[in-house]
């Protein structure tokens, strides 16, 4: 029977959404560096000045050139097998809620055969509720209530310091449920999964006027803290399949 390798660090990927700065995103690469991170995927930039990103990160050109630059979040994601979305606002649909330090075994689990993403939204708004509603988990960082706001290198060296913190100690016990042989879903396999499942039962009426998109989330909510393999999201998919197919069926008969 194969066996896990050890957690790795360098497969984390820190996802900024719409970050405005190019200041901050030297402040990020910082953070980053400091910790052992080594992937940055940055989705539609206001700016991208790599001189002042290296003047907020010294001797950062290696990690400069490995950045990644996307124009939608999608792409982004495609190959990540955990979305964890960072956000202080609680929503009544929100993914499960955690604090770095609770998440950071799950996050180390799932680099041993992947790529696990930490997402950020933009400094004056954070993300929006689109976003979060597709992550696995929703981290929390528990501030000070009357002071809250973090800035944006902060929120990424916070929790990345949670994460070398729990894979430098050997008393980190991790999750070890994920099977080498059939991995957890990367984003693309599970979204496909959902939008193939929302097709079928779509075509069978399932979804009442008006009840539809509070359903979706719901569902999407639901399959993604279940946290599907790669054989299970090919299976909801085949179901979706099944069901839009019998739909069009009955819909001939008619």
């Amino acid at each position: 029977m194969s066996t896990l390798p050890p957690p790795n660090l360098a497969h984390v990927t820190i996802v900024l959404v719409e970050p405005r700065s190019s200041d901050n995103i030297g402040g990020v690469v910082r953070a980053m560096m400091n910790m052992g991170l080594a992937r940055l995927r940055l989705v539609r930039p206001l700016t991208f000045e790599p001189e002042r990103i290296l003047a907020a990160a010294h001797r950062s050109e290696r990690f400069l050139a490995g950045i990644e630059l996307y124009d939608a979040l999608e792409p982004a994601l495609a190959d990540c097998n955990l979305i964890v979305a960072t956000s202080s606002r609680r929503r009544r649909l929100s993914p499960r809620l955690a604090t770095p330090r609770q998440l950071a075994p799950i996050i180390l689990e799932h680099t041993r055969v992947g790529y696990p993403a930490l997402l950020f939204g933009r400094e004056d708004f954070g993300l929006p509720n689109a976003i979060v509603d597709q992550a696995h988990y929703q981290l929390i960082i528990p501030t000070d209530p009357s002071y809250p706001s973090l800035n944006l290198a902060q929120a990424v060296l916070l929790t990345a310091y949670e994460l070398r913190l729990a894979a430098c100690d050997e008393t980190t016990v991790l999750p070890e449920s994920i099977d080498p042989d059939d991995p957890p879903a990367t984003d693309a396999e599970l979204t496909a999964a959902i939008e193939m499942l929302h097709a079928g039962l779509q075509a069978l009426g399932f979804y009442k006027p008006g009840q539809e998109p509070a359903k979706r989330i719901k569902l999407g909510r639901l399959l993604r803290r279940a946290n599907p393999t790669s054989s299970e999201a090919g299976l909801i998919r085949a179901m979706g399949y099944v069901l839009r197919k019998r739909a069009s069926g009955r819909a001939d008969e008619a």
